[in-house]
This record gives structure tokens, sequence and C-alpha cells, in this order.
């Protein structure tokens, strides 16, 4: 396959020709993105690869560092061009975060082969071994330095492989989505991937997120506010939350909430804490020390599911390795492990509260397994097996 020469965009001139030109093609776009998350809270990015297979096709690298995005911006957010992406629920963050950009109409590769048979997490170079037949792309540059300047011919090559078959790829898994009508259901997982992108954990719930055993409710109060105040001075340095305090640290300081900067800076890990943070730190412990009982969290279940719901989540999941299996479809993407376990907790406490809002029990997941699923727990189906030769092993059926 034949590539047009590429340009580099160094220029916001440049860069508004650029997509002026890719609204006039009026095809699908793609795009990729390199950029650099260590060390950092933002990821910072260094690259952006365009690729659109229009009569005439346009193949282009946009230099962030010396642009202004905003055309590009609003191509990433217009509702009305396709944009293709592979794996880009990181790539979707960081236009949100760092641009407050909120991608509509994107098209997931990565996603649409989940429904196909390709597993749940197929790569690109994978992807355009078995469905396009294609080379096997190099991965020689996948640690490189992309903030880096001035980008060889051979990394940009390399980065653009990264969006030149997307198109391709398009094309024929929509058409197996189609044959196989299931357009709709990788559409749900799009908007999914979108909105997810579009979505900040609240300050108050980041503390979930950590490891939450052995606390009390007063630990986990002083937690929550541990954690909080950490989250937000970690994105005024920009720098990852546990660059400030370790995650054991953290834990550690809520079990026992220091009462005074020696205390605190007592704690492994924090020693060398800048004082404008550590003082922030203790106020935080402070205010969490000093919180009514009714304004603590409720105490954290254990990791563990108990024996009861372990054997009903086991039942629940030969049900659901069938439907996978039926339908091509990877297991843990169908059913994830979380999933199952809440839907065997709420079956357990029959308190006659309505099923959980879960994905599991929403659009394409309830009309596999989800049904079957609350039936089969309602005791409208039973569990047996199959023996006949070409058919399905487990089956469900009314008793």
């Amino acid at each position: 396959m034949r590539f047009p020469h590429n340009v580099f965009i160094d220029s916001s001139s440049k860069l508004l020709t650029l997509c002026n030109e890719l609204r006039v093609a009026g095809a699908p776009v793609a795009i990729d993105t390199e950029f650099m998350s260590e060390k950092r809270y933002f990821a910072k990015l260094c690259l952006i690869q365009i690729f659109c297979d229009a009569p005439r096709p346009i193949e282009a690298v946009v230099d962030p560092f010396t642009v202004d995005l905003h055309p590009l911006l609003e191509i990433i957010s217009d509702a009305h061009i396709t944009k293709i992406v592979h794996a880009g629920g990181q790539d979707l963050q960081i236009f949100q975060q760092n641009f407050d950009c909120s991608a509509h109409n994107v098209w997931d590769t990565q996603i649409a082969a989940a429904f196909l048979g390709y597993g749940h997490q197929a790569g690109l170079a994978d992807l355009v071994k078995r469905v396009l037949d294609g080379p096997q792309l190099s991965k020689k540059f996948q640690f490189t330095d992309w903030a880096a300047r001035p980008l060889s011919p051979e990394q940009t090559e390399y980065a653009l492989d990264d969006v030149r078959y997307l198109p391709r790829l398009y094309a024929e898994l929509r058409g197996e989505l189609e044959a196989r009508g299931r357009v709709s259901w990788a559409q749900t997982e799009f908007e999914r991937a979108e909105a997810k992108a579009r979505t900040r954990t609240p300050g108050d719930e980041i503390y979930q997120k950590l490891n939450l055993s052995g606390l009390s409710r007063r630990g986990l109060g002083v937690l929550r506010e541990l954690a909080q105040t950490r989250d937000a001075l970690a994105r005024e340095i920009d720098k990852p939350p546990s660059f400030l305090v370790p995650d054991l640290s953290l834990t550690q300081m809520a079990k026992h909430p220091p009462q005074s900067l020696t205390e605190l800076r007592a704690t492994r890990g924090v020693g060398g804490m800048a004082e404008k943070h550590a003082r922030a730190l203790l106020e935080a412990a402070g205010r969490a020390v000093a919180l009514p009982n009714d304004e603590l969290p409720q105490a954290a279940r254990g990791e563990r599911p108990d024996e009861q719901q372990d054997a009903v989540a086991g039942l629940l999941g030969v049900v659901i390795a069938a439907r996978a299996a039926d339908d091509e479809i990877s297991r843990s993407y169908l059913a994830p492990r979380d999933q199952v376990n809440t839907l065997a907790a709420w079956w357990l406490r029959r308190d006659g509260s309505a099923p959980p809002d879960i994905a599991l029990l929403a659009d394409w997941r309830r009309e596999i397994v989800g049904d079957e699923l609350l039936d089969l727990l309602d005791g409208k189906l039973a569990l047996i097996f199959d023996n006949t030769p070409g058919k399905a092993a487990i089956k469900t059926m009314k008793p």
C-alpha cells in the first residue's frame, strides 16, 4: 500500500489549512497521539497523527508544541465527523483534561473488534495482520521520548503507522458488525468511552481507589480528606498524587492520624515534603478527626466475597462463559467480574430492592445475557448440561 508524502504541521496556518481540507474531504478522520505521562498529573501531549483516506489521501503529523490546536479540537468535538481511533480512551481523556475538548462520534477499532471474536483488547498490529493481512508493524520506538525535537523521519513514519491502517480497519470491521447485526452494540460502547473521558472522579470519592481494608469509619473519613487534599496539591504542581505521598503512607496516616507536623513527617515517604503541602495534609486529617459520626463514610465491605456470594457468582459465570462463546465476545468484556459479584450480592440480600444499575443489565449486555441471569436468579430458569453434538454444553431452560 502506498501512502502520500506526509506533512509535518508546525505552524497554526498549516494546521488551519489541514483542518479545512479534512472538512472538505468529508471522510472519517483517523487520529492517534503520542504523549508522556510519567511523573505528571496531566499527560503531556507530544504529537498528533492524522490520516484521512479521501479521494486524495491526507496524512499529517501535528506538533502541539508550536501550533494553536483549536481548529483540530473543533473537528474532534464535531459530532458530524467520524473520528477513528484504536484503544483511544487515553487520547480522549487528554483532549478533555488538557484542552476541555469533548470528543464526539468516535469509532474505536479495538472496541469494534471485541464484538467480532478478536479478543477483548486486540492490539493494532494484531488487527492489521488478522483483518487486513497487512505488514507487521514495528515497535522500535514504543518507548521513545516524543517530547524531544527534532523528530527523525523514522520516528515520524513509525508514528504515522498508528493511523494509516485505521480507515481500512474501520471499513472491514464495520462491514462485519453490520453483517452480524452488532453496529448498535458497538455504538453503545463507543458512546460509553466518550462519556468516560468526560467524567472526573468526584474529590470525595478518590479515596475509594485505595486499599480500604482494616479501616474504621473514622479511618475512612480521614483517608477521604487526605486523598482529596493530596489530589488537589498534585494537580497544582502537575505531579502524580503518589509523588507527594505514597498510597501506603496515606493509608497509614488514616489509621493513625498525625496531630503535628513532627508526627506527619515521621510517616515513611513523607519526611521531605514541602511545608506548605505538609500543613495542608495535617489540616485535612484534623478536619476528618473532628467530623461527626453521621458524616463519615460507611464501613468498607470486605474485599473478598463470602462463600455464598462466591458460589452464586460462579454459577452466573458458567452461563456468562457459555453466552460469550456462543456470540464470540470476550467473557471479561461481556461481564466484568466486579459486576457479576455485585449482581450476586444483590440477590443474596433478598431485600426487595431493584436490580443494581450496572452495565451487565443494560443495553446489549442485557440482551445477550443480563435478562437470562435475572430469570435464573428468580427461579424462572434452570441450568442444564446439553451433550448434543455441535451444541453449547451449557443451557438454561424453564424448569
